[in-house]
């Protein structure tokens, strides 16, 4: 029992020497303390924790040593990878020695453990869930890219045809049946004003199709005029009277021959009434 006692005392002495002896003492002088020494040269045999424990068992008898702090933060950044440490003893540095010359590498040493710390934190709480947002994110970009590039063609697609809205490009197609099956629309201004077709009716085969013509008596004083391809009522009131409003007039000059349809077919011979003052 008493052997015991003196195996604690003996351990107690060195160490109740070096709290009597203060931190003070070794400010400025840590390369000649035991526990900095070892910490060095671990450091440089490349036993990097060994090295890390003994500059905290220093720090735990110095610690207001800034480069004790400063050589621990070292180790932490460069040789272990763990910057959460080495930018708290980067910190305790420059609390404990805002007037070096190093400082403002030390904060530049300290900003870039913070980056990595972030780093390392980033890493390690990415899910799986976090890859598929990612990927949700990307797809629809894509999409939205190609909704961009849709909405462009429609664009320019209502753009070509506001431009021929604008010049009144139309084209006009005309159907042309035999005059049996032929239906037109007449209207209120100028029910004739569409044109006219020769039609010919069907015989029966091997026999020429044949103009059909009917024929007009004028009376007296009036005009006679033999209808052309492409005449239309209208046309030949302008030709006659000078103006395309008189086609009522002919028509009811002629609908024993031309009906009150009013289809042309040239060679038709048309009777052009005379005016007299109204004209």
């Amino acid at each position: 029992m008493k052997q015991g006692k003196k195996i604690v005392y003996a351990l107690l002495i060195p160490a109740l020497a070096l709290i009597l002896t203060g931190c003070g003492d070794y400010v400025g002088k840590e390369k000649t303390h035991p526990l900095f020494v070892k910490a060095g040269s671990c450091r440089v045999a490349g036993n990097y924790r060994e090295a890390a424990q003994y500059f905290e068992e220093f720090l735990y008898v110095c610690p207001k040593s800034a480069l004790a702090h400063y050589e621990l933060a070292s180790v932490y950044g460069d040789n272990l990878d763990d910057p959460f440490r080495a930018m708290y003893h980067y910190e305790k540095y420059l609390a404990l020695s805002p007037e070096s010359s190093d400082t403002e590498d030390v904060k530049k040493f300290s900003e870039a453990c913070r980056k990595r710390y972030f780093e390392q934190l980033s890493s390690e709480y990415e899910s799986l869930e976090t890859e598929k947002a990612y990927n949700e994110v990307a797809r629809l970009k894509t999409m939205l890219s190609k909704y961009v590039e849709y909405s462009e063609k429609l664009k320019e697609q209502n753009d070509t045809m506001r431009k021929i809205i604008s010049e009144r490009k139309f084209v006009k197609e005309v159907n042309v049946r035999p005059l049996r099956n032929t239906t037109q629309d007449i209207s209120a201004e100028d029910p004739f004003s569409s044109g006219t077709v020769e039609v010919k009716t069907t015989t029966r085969t091997g026999e020429t199709p044949a103009v059909e013509k009917r024929t007009a008596t004028a009376p007296a004083g009036n005009k006679t005029y033999i209808v052309q391809s492409g005449d239309t009522l209208s046309k030949i009131s302008k030709i006659h009277y000078g103006t395309a409003k008189y086609y009522p007039e002919i028509l009811k000059a002629n609908q024993n021959t031309i009906g009150s349809k009013g289809i042309l077919r040239p060679g038709m011979k048309l009777v052009i009434p005379a005016l007299g003052g109204s004209r």
